[in-house]
């Protein structure tokens, strides 16, 4: 394993947690988590629409890459029994005090999803958004899902797409991966990649393509949502079909073989 680059993918999201940028309240405060799922989900709406989080009441839930907890917190008020891991221990501290904040259940551990996982049990579904596309050894993750997850369980995750808006601009050089410069690795996925990636393991039920970010990044870090200029122009027609083809987030959900 490459040590070197997993300490640099650790340091780099403990050095700033995803999302934590989304509110202007101190950190960790209640507003704080108030404000940064409000705007999370106002500019990524698919998210909930792909969770689908009322849906897991009384099921055994596994995030891995919890993050600051925003969907754990969804799942868990819905009724789920919901584990959230994550590499970043700064993630699993925040995510740890939005429980607190909120008298939510829920369980969160410092560990890679790689790792021995069967020590957390078995689960109804594993939810993964955001997170192989960061880590060198995404099939590893995927093992050790399929060996946590009951006869028949879910898998729902989220990758970056290859063919998408987003991806042609950081390829021109006139955008990054990841609002925080530095990310020390991130890939992107065709659909055939998937298929590739799951293979033995999993069926792939749906894979939809959706999201592109459209603000003005400097008004939207003033929490201000003005579309850039080029997108403003387009009908909403338009602008939904940017999301539906060229999105920037493949959303997969699969069955265990």
């Amino acid at each position: 394993m490459n040590k070197n680059l997993i300490t640099k993918i650790i340091e780099y999201w403990d050095r700033q947690p995803c999302n934590i940028k989304h509110s202007s309240s101190e950190i960790g405060n209640e507003q704080f988590f108030i404000e940064s799922s409000n705007k999370r989900y106002y500019v990524e709406p698919h998210i909930g629409t792909f969770a689908q989080f009322h849906q897991y009441q009384n099921k055994r839930i596994l995030e891995i890459g919890c993050g600051i907890g925003a969907d754990g917190a969804e799942f868990s008020k819905h009724g789920a029994e919901y584990v959230g891991i994550d590499i970043s221990s700064n993630s699993i501290e925040l995510a740890k005090t939005r429980f607190e904040i909120f008298n939510l259940p829920g369980k969160f551990y410092n560990l890679s999803g790689d790792e021995d996982l069967s020590i957390l049990g078995k689960f109804d579904m594993v939810y993964c958004v955001g997170v192989l596309h960061h880590y060198p050894y995404p099939r590893k993750i995927l093992e050790q899902i399929y060996n946590v997850l009951l006869p028949s369980g879910e898998f729902k995750f989220l990758v970056y797409a290859k063919n998408s808006w987003k991806y042609a601009m950081i390829r021109k050089g006139l955008d990054q991966f990841e609002a925080q410069a530095g990310c020390p690795l991130a890939k992107v996925y065709s659909i055939e990649d998937i298929y590739d990636l799951v293979e033995g393991l999993f069926s792939i039920e749906r894979i939809r393509q959706d999201h592109c970010f459209m603000y003005n990044v400097e008004k939207y870090k003033q929490g201000k949502y003005e579309l850039e200029p080029w997108f403003d122009v387009m009908p909403e027609s338009m602008r939904e079909a940017i999301k539906e083809y060229l999105g920037w987030h493949l959303l997969v959900k699969a069955k265990k073989i």
